[in-house]
């Protein structure tokens, strides 16, 4: 053993030492040819017996026999790997998703950048099994041949030197660059079934395989270089046409903004100048019907009807856009100013309101864009401070202000109607800051102070009649604090008034639909309730020998204003007892004394009574009759005295 070893050391030695002067005597011309020098004849050769100095820079070639015991036996990382679950020929991993084969790394040369000229890091045998996976044909040398554990001696074939043309190159590029869709793939290489995408498919495996070609190393490596250059080459135009093609496309889409571009400014121009012979046309009209007196007569459509038609119809994206408004109002403005100096307000409130209504669509306002405006506690707000439109700017200083002198120094409160009527006609044509300026500051102030002077006992309009026709214009809501003043100054009035006095009636009766039931009600029980228990209670009297109905008939006439509850518990509490005291008593008297049929004829008199006054259906009245039967029930059975 010692004399094997001793040889096997020795033999190890002299092939290092022979290999390292084959390597040193090698100059690599980089095309795969090498330059040997010239033996120098003068060199002492080595004695044989001289040991070679051991090369530290060279790994030492295994013995052939090296781990021939792993031919018969397993060895402790397989015998743990089977114990975990592995099987030989499946991936690593509790479920086999692994890899198979030791990852495979490829050098890259020497001095080269990452992805320098678009250099593939993929190995042989990781291409092939990204082609594989993706179903692509393989070439007669990446076929792969199964293994068998026999060995057997297999003739070497050269391979097939297959060669792609640049158009080919150029095409696989392009399909590449291709985005890869989101299509969902069932995967059923590994030993379970998962779905993957397209995108996994394409993904590149880590390298697996390793090389085994070593002749001409330094030949392939130039060639190899040369072919990567050359492909790099290829990719870099190919991605250079792209780049053209979509330089060359956005160019075209840019030439085509351009040329529309081009068609609008040309139909811009030809709408400016169509204008620009409307503007000369209603300057001219203007100047003729000042001239000749048309202002006194003819309406703003007579004049400008057709031109106002043409930018209608025509013109209508162009009205704000080019403020054609202004136009419309340069032409407008001076006939209202003159027609306003001679327009009676309240004889005539609806003059003009058909030409305004006709040509809205010319005369914008701020109203019209609602995403201007935004609501809040206080009503309808601006979100930015606005400018006053053409058309806004002439109704404010032209017609407001005739509008505001007629309403200050014409206008008598008592007779609402004509500014009733100006208001509802012309809401819908006026700015809404116009129309509440006119409510805010011109009408209301005007109102309350009336409604401040105003004294029940001694006016004699009625305030209703020059209160509700402002209703339906002012609203409810504005009035609120209004029908508190007036609430309270009839409550005063009515300490001192009896229900003889019909006045009061007539007065708070209009009252009951504007008022809610709740304001209603708390009037009638504080100050009218009252006075109608002290009516009854006091001057009325149930005599059948001479009946005195003015008492009862006084608080019947507020039914209306009385709620079928309070106006039942009066009627029960201040009516009825006295009533069936007096029936009682007279079905009390001696039999010779008492006349069933005259208590039949007063009984249904009494009921005839109630039922004018639609009373016949209340719970109480209809109880105090029943009683009534009863006890005259009771008197035929001589049941009375019990």
């Amino acid at each position: 053993m010692e004399g094997f070893t001793g040889f096997r050391r020795k033999r190890r030695h002299t092939d290092d030492s022979d290999e390292e002067e084959e390597d040193n005597t090698r100059i690599s011309l980089g095309f795969g040819t090498s330059f040997q020098p010239a033996k120098q004849t003068s060199q002492p050769q080595t004695p044989k017996n001289d040991k070679p100095i051991k090369s530290r820079s060279a790994t030492p070639a295994p013995d052939p026999g090296f781990a021939e015991f792993n031919k018969h036996s397993k060895g402790v990382a397989l015998k743990m790997l089977e114990k975990m679950g592995w099987k030989m020929g499946q991936g690593l991993g509790a479920s086999g998703e692994g890899i198979v084969n030791p990852i495979e790394v490829k050098q890259r040369p020497k001095g080269m950048g990452l992805q320098f000229r678009g250099f593939d890091e993929r190995t042989d045998q990781t291409k092939v099994e990204a082609k594989l996976k993706n179903g692509e044909p393989l070439s007669e040398e990446e076929e792969l041949k199964p293994k068998r554990e026999a060995w057997k001696s297999q003739k070497k074939r050269k391979p097939k030197a297959v060669y792609k043309t640049a158009a080919e190159v150029v095409a696989e590029i392009q399909q590449q660059q291709q985005p890869l869709t989101s299509q969902k793939v069932l995967d059923m290489t590994g030993p379970g079934i998962r779905e993957i995408s397209l995108a996994d498919i394409k993904r590149s495996d880590s390298p697996t395989l390793m090389e085994t070609t070593t002749r001409l190393p330094e030949l392939r490596h130039n060639l190899r270089l040369i072919v990567d250059l050359a492909r790099s080459d290829l990719e870099n135009l190919s991605r250079e046409k792209q780049t053209t093609s979509f330089k060359m496309t956005a160019l075209k889409n840019e030439l085509d903004a351009i040329g529309k571009s081009m068609d609008s400014d040309r139909e811009r121009f030809r709408k400016l100048e169509k204008i620009k012979e409307i503007a000369s046309d209603l300057e001219r009209i203007s100047k003729d019907a000042l001239a000749t007196g048309a202002y006194e007569a003819a309406s703003i459509t007579a004049l400008f009807g057709e031109k106002f038609d043409i930018l209608e119809k025509e013109f209508s994206l162009e009205i704000k856009e080019m403020n054609l408004d202004a136009l419309v109002v340069s032409v407008w403005a001076p006939i209202l100013k003159y027609r306003t100096v001679h327009w009676n307000v309240l004889d005539d409130p609806s003059w003009g309101i058909n030409d305004f209504k006709r040509w809205k669509r010319l005369l914008p306002s701020n109203d019209d864009d609602e995403s201007e405006w935004s609501w809040t506690r206080n009503g309808r707000v601006p979100k930015q401070k606005l400018v006053c439109t053409p058309f806004e700017t002439m109704m404010n200083t032209v017609w407001l202000s005739k509008v505001r002198s007629t309403i200050n120094n014409q206008w008598d409160i008592h007779d609402p109607e004509p500014l009733v009527q100006l208001m509802s006609e012309w809401e819908p044509v006026l700015p809404r800051f116009i129309f509440e300026n006119i409510i805010q500051q011109l009408i209301l102030p005007k109102i309350v102070q009336a409604v401040q002077d105003w004294n029940p006992r001694t006016d004699e309009v009625m305030i209703h009649t020059w209160i509700h026709p402002w209703l339906p214009i002012l609203k409810a809501w504005r009035l609120a604090d209004l029908f508190t003043t007036i609430r309270q100054k009839m409550a005063i009035v009515l300490r001192q008034w009896h229900p003889s006095d019909e006045s009061a009636l007539h007065i708070i009766l209009p009252w009951k639909d504007i008022w809610t039931s709740e304001q209603t009600e708390q009037f009638v029980l504080r100050s009218i309730l009252p006075k109608l228990t002290n009516t009854l209670r006091d001057e009325f009297e149930v005599n059948p020998r001479n009946q005195e109905l003015d008492s009862l008939i006084w608080c019947l006439a507020w039914k209306d204003m009385l709620s079928q509850t309070v106006l039942g518990q009066l009627l029960e509490n201040e009516f009825f007892n006295k009533w069936l005291h007096v029936l009682f008593q007279w079905l009390s008297l001696d039999i010779t004394q008492v006349n069933y049929d005259e208590i039949r004829t007063w009984y249904l008199w009494w009921r005839q009574l109630f039922d004018s006054y639609g009373l016949n259906t209340n719970k109480h009245v209809m109880k105090g009759f029943k009683d009534g039967l009863d006890l005259m029930n009771r008197a035929l059975n001589d049941e009375l005295g019990t």
